[in-house]
């Protein structure tokens, strides 16, 4: 893998990420956290996790060269 296809591999996490955190923010009764709001939640926590670890690839290939 060349870090080209790591850079495309970073946008899909990104953006379930987003997605599943926007969900969560325009939910009625985010005081009140419901099995759903977990679920949204624990998609953007996924997508971020996923996206971390595509930029710490990414960044320990930079420092290789």
């Amino acid at each position: 893998m060349d870090k080209k296809d790591l850079r495309r591999g970073l946008v899909a996490p990104l953006l379930v990420a987003i997605l599943g955190f926007g969900a969560f923010l325009r939910m009625p009764g985010s005081e009140n956290v419901r099995a759903v709001h977990i679920l949204a939640l624990l998609g953007s926590g996924m997508g971020l996790g996923v996206a971390l670890a595509h930029v710490r690839v990414l960044w320990a290939m930079g420092s290789q060269k």
